[in-house]
Formats: structure tokens, C-alpha cells, sequence
């Protein structure tokens, strides 16, 4: 890591009333408990993976309520046309 960049991390996390160290630990702890990806193409992979499949998920609730509303629209206007004869 570059010597700046590191430095500028443990002024962040002083200023945050943490340590680099304790910051490094956590993130260590959340990969092995939660298997996060390592990389930051992993990463952008994984959540558009997720965003798809949730994008996929709403995409067929609508379909499922627009197919009902379809059908109670074909069954006021067969109740309309009913009520007019």
C-alpha cells in the first residue's frame, strides 16, 4: 500500500476514535463470516448478480398483477355489458 494512503487510513480511523488495526480486523472477520469477495470485480459482480435476480423477482410480481388486473378488467366489462342488455 502506498505510504500516503496508509497514513491518510489511520488518520481516518483515529479521527473516528478507532485504530487501523481494529478496522482491518473487522473487515477480516465480515470476509470469513459472510464470504465476501476479495476484489472489487468480485464485488461489483456479486451485486449486480443480486440487483438482476431482485430486478427479475419484481419484474414477474408485476407480471402476476398485471395478469389480475387483465382479468378483473374482462370481468367489469363482461358485468358492464350484462347490466346493459
Amino acid at each position: 500500500m502506498d505510504p500516503q494512503e496508509w497514513q491518510s487510513f489511520v488518520a481516518l480511523c483515529q479521527d473516528e476514535g478507532t485504530t487501523a488495526t481494529e478496522q482491518i480486523s473487522i473487515f477480516i472477520r465480515q470476509c470469513l463470516a459472510m464470504g465476501l469477495p476479495l476484489c472489487d470485480e468480485d464485488l461489483d459482480i456479486r451485486e449486480s448478480n443480486r440487483l438482476n435476480h431482485r430486478i427479475n423477482e419484481l419484474e414477474e410480481k408485476i407480471g402476476l398483477a398485471l395478469a389480475e388486473l387483465r382479468l378483473r378488467l374482462t370481468e367489469l366489462e363482461e358485468e358492464n355489458e350484462r347490466l346493459q342488455n
